[in-house]
């Protein structure tokens, strides 16, 4: 689908946006690689609120384009060095920027690495299946949890923090895909499981992986954006905001064959959001999506720990909208087990339509 030139003015100036963003504070240098990679997980340990956590100048995404930036392959060897000292539990980390292709074919350690890392994720599942066993044979399959579909009249019905759901009902979430990898092995667990979910969609991330935003949307799911690029918008002027949601609006309309604004639903990055900004989505005609169980995926990295808390979020609340991201490894892991508690405690599932 052709893409609107108002699409293409909005992308301009956001691309204009996050250069001058490149300046600030958080993406200086922080010391050297050695420094820089070894002081990340204890660096990005410190944040609790995921705004602050995506904004650490210790984050891999900034520590890798610090090496890019350099054009040094030198640089390159170096940054395989300090990697190759981490603890598995630390490299995993990096795992995204070390499979990007183009970062790939620079790193001669690339291989190497990646095994760590695939033994890493193997070793977390075992360890959370011995900690929560599955019977075997037919019964250790993802149990049939089918979903019910609650039509949203986009006219009336503004926000939504728990759906307005009842006891043991569940709105399952997912934000920040589609990822190439992650995205689809979700949509798989979710089909065995007869699951709807609903996927808020990063613009750009749509935009590099449309037959993926397509495959969510295919399988019968409900996809709304996310904003082009993941910003905090209740710390942008309101201008700079609106762009954010109408870029990432139009990127997730077009991968998917839609036209831009025919998307339903939108929910704010990290929640943040101002009243001009809740009145803006509002005009556009979409409903707001919050939640009131919150997975913590993007900071609990470890498969058994993610469980736990997603235990304690049943036990606190139950009932409401579950926020989940389609781009984190341990959520993968752990999803067949959430599925399974639910089924154990006699949760319905439940996702939004538009309604007519």
């Amino acid at each position: 689908m052709e893409l609107s030139k108002g699409f293409f003015r909005a992308l301009i100036l956001l691309l204009l946006l996050g250069a001058m963003a490149a300046c600030t504070p958080h993406s200086r240098p922080v010391g050297g690689t050695r420094e820089q990679v070894r002081r990340a997980a204890g660096e990005l340990a410190l944040h609790t609120q995921r705004e602050d956590y995506a904004a650490c100048p210790y984050q891999p995404a900034l520590i890798v384009a610090r090496i890019r930036a350099l054009e040094s392959q030198d640089a390159w060897n170096s940054l395989c060095g300090e990697l190759a000292q981490l603890p598995d539990a630390e490299l995993e980390l990096f795992e995204d920027e070390i499979r990007r292709p183009e970062h790939t074919q620079r790193m001669g350690c690339a291989g190497d690495l990646l095994a760590r890392i695939d033994a890493h994720w193997l070793a977390a599942a075992v360890r959370l299946d011995q900690a929560h066993p599955r019977a075997s044979g037919e019964e250790a399959a993802v149990p049939l949890l089918a979903s019910r579909a609650i039509p949203v009249d986009t006219r009336r019905d503004e926000v939504f923090a728990d759906g307005d759901l009842g006891l043991r009902q569940i709105a399952i979430t997912f934000d920040d895909g589609p990822h190439p990898t992650r995205t689809p092995r979700i949509l798989g667990i979710l089909a065995a499981a007869g699951i709807k979910a609903n996927f808020f969609q990063v613009g750009r991330n749509a935009a590099t992986h449309p037959a993926v935003a397509r495959q969510v949307r295919d399988a019968g799911h409900a996809v709304g954006s996310h904003t082009y690029s993941h910003p905090d918008l209740a710390s942008l002027s309101e201008a700079h905001a609106e762009l954010e949601i109408e870029a990432g609006d139009s990127a997730v309309a077009s991968a998917l064959g839609l036209k831009p604004g025919q998307l339903p639903f939108f929910r704010f990055p990290y929640g943040s959001k101002s009243a001009g900004e809740l009145t803006f989505v509002r005009s556009r005609g979409n409903t707001t999506f919050f939640w009131n169980m919150d997975s913590l995926d993007w900071r609990l990295r470890d498969p058994h720990k993610l469980f736990q808390n997603l235990l304690a979020e049943l036990d606190r609340a139950q009932r409401g909208i579950l926020l989940l991201h389609d781009i984190q490894e341990q959520t993968v892991i752990v999803v067949p087990h959430l599925i399974r508690e639910l089924k154990e405690r006699g949760y319905e599932t439940v996702y939004f339509v538009p309604a007519g």
